[in-house]
């Protein structure tokens, strides 16, 4: 079987299809002056175009995982993420809070895998 990696580096590939599958490394946001929604509404920009390059969209989500640095963001972040997925198209997920390997303002990481 194939597998296509897409903007590859020595350490991950943004993206990758493999069995029918679009697989979507830990996005983070670029401005970390943003607030949790703010940061939520990048990182959610980022995903739809990384899974565009695969030849997907986020009505096929299977799965994310998302990790909040502080919970107290769940609920911002939740009114977001809401308003990201389409009608009848919530996928399974997890939410953990996590210390995050960056700096103090990375509010939030998100991960996914997706139908192709």
């Amino acid at each position: 079987m194939t597998i296509q990696r897409y903007e590859s580096g020595r350490r991950l590939s943004q993206a990758l299809v493999h069995d029918g599958r679009v697989f979507i490394s830990g996005q983070t946001a670029e401005d970390l002056s943003q607030d949790i929604a703010g940061q939520t509404r990048e990182v959610l920009d980022s995903i739809d175009r990384l899974l565009a390059v695969a030849g997907s969209d986020k009505s096929k989500v299977l799965y994310a995982n998302i990790w909040l640095r502080h919970g107290e963001h769940f609920d911002a972040m939740n009114q977001v993420w809401e308003a990201w997925v389409p009608e009848g198209c919530a996928p399974s997920r997890a939410t953990v809070g996590s210390p995050l390997v960056g700096p103090e303002t990375m509010l939030i990481e998100i991960a996914l895998q997706a139908a192709a």
